[in-house]
């Protein structure tokens, strides 16, 4: 399905596509079936390829869990 198959999908204003938008990724029944976005896959390869050269750079669970708690405050 395409955005032009919408009735008057082209009389939508801008606010009402980001509503409709909306609407749309919180109806998706199973989010972890889909499959990654390109821009977030090659990331996740660049990361893994650094990890691979030097696994020395992985944090501990602890350390990331504390990092987590420093960006929330």
């Amino acid at each position: 399905m395409r955005a032009t198959d919408i009735p008057n999908f082209d009389q939508l204003s801008d606010l009402e596509r980001l509503m409709l938008a909306d609407e749309l990724v919180a109806s998706v029944r199973s989010p972890e079936t889909l499959p990654p976005s390109v821009a977030h896959r090659f990331e996740l390869e660049r990361r893994w390829a650094e990890y691979e050269k030097d696994p020395s750079i992985a944090l501990t669970q602890a350390a990331f869990w504390a990092k987590v708690r420093t960006l929330k405050t």
